[in-house]
């Protein structure tokens, strides 16, 4: 659309398309011209409302082209909702499943384990035997060599539990009793209520797979000496 006013006259012409109007700067007493020079009037009311429904129908597009992104943004936000519901399943199930793999290796590995770590107990404690016994003041050469095969393949075994999750625990001397992984094998009489369950020696280490107790340590325990009161007798 194409205007132009004379700024003495306040009158001017528009263009648009095939036809040519001649309009005052106001806006009214509108007559149109065709290019063929043919004359047109057009009433100003039906200009009017001609522009009014113009302005309806594109009030209305617009209307509709907010609604259809709101509509949009609503399916937008329901798909993140979703993803985001799939993503925390997703996880969820993974964590289950390692779960799962998990406890299900343990029923598995953790009577094997324990297997070896029985017979890891009783090679160390053949090679302690074998020590007290024969290679105090022994010069066999021979059954010096044999002893030394053993103590290397029980430190041998002791590695392949621990780089298998097997942990080994040694209780401090002094501290209290613990049942979950303790195992007493001897008690030791005191005066001393401080000691009272308290560990005197330890003769092994526990070994422990994922939390749970392989074998228990064992130990030597205080316990507190009683004594009959006087006068208690006769």
């Amino acid at each position: 659309m194409e205007k132009i006013f004379d700024d003495q006259t306040f009158e001017g012409y528009e263009s648009s398309g095939t036809t040519v109007r001649t309009v005052n700067n106001d806006g009214r007493d509108i007559f149109g011209l065709r290019e063929d020079g043919e004359e047109i009037s057009e009433d100003a009311e039906t200009l009017a409302a001609l522009m009014t429904r113009q302005h309806s129908e594109l009030t209305a597009l617009i209307g509709g082209l907010s609604s259809w992104v709101e509509e949009l943004s609503a399916k937008l936000s329901a798909a993140n909702k979703a993803i985001a519901i799939h993503e925390e399943n997703e996880r969820s199930l993974n964590t289950e499943l390692e779960s799962y793999r998990t406890e299900f290796y343990d029923k598995l590995a953790a009577p094997l384990l324990m297997q070896f770590v029985n017979l890891y107990n009783d090679m160390s404690e053949e090679c302690e035997q074998l020590h007290e016994k024969y290679l105090s003041d022994s010069s066999d050469d021979e059954l010096l060599t044999r002893v030394r095969e053993l103590e290397y393949y029980t430190d041998a075994l002791l590695g392949a539990l621990v780089n298998n999750g097997v942990e080994l625990k040694t209780p401090e001397i002094g501290s209290r009793y613990d049942y979950r992984e303790q195992r007493i094998i001897n008690t030791v009489i005191t005066l001393d209520p401080s000691k009272k369950d308290r560990i005197e020696a330890v003769k092994s280490d526990a070994f422990i797979y994922n939390g749970k107790v392989l074998r228990p340590a064992k130990v030597s325990v205080y316990m507190i000496k009683k004594y009959p009161l006087l006068g208690s007798e006769g």
